[in-house]
């Protein structure tokens, strides 16, 4: 019975450790496509602004 009730309990463990670890990677996925975004945003803008400059 003791190794029964220890197994469950590993296993228990083991599916909110996976479950913790999907939820922190699907964070970090959204955080970087987040700041991606922001990233090709500023760089945009920042080439927009250059070329205009080199225009004038």
């Amino acid at each position: 019975m003791f190794s029964m009730g220890f197994l469950k309990k590993l296993k228990d463990t083991a599916e909110k450790s996976v479950e913790k670890g999907s939820d922190l990677g699907k964070k970090g996925i959204e955080k970087g496509t987040e700041l991606g975004t922001k990233g090709v945003k500023g760089g945009t803008e920042a080439a927009k602004k250059g070329y205009e400059k080199g225009k004038e």
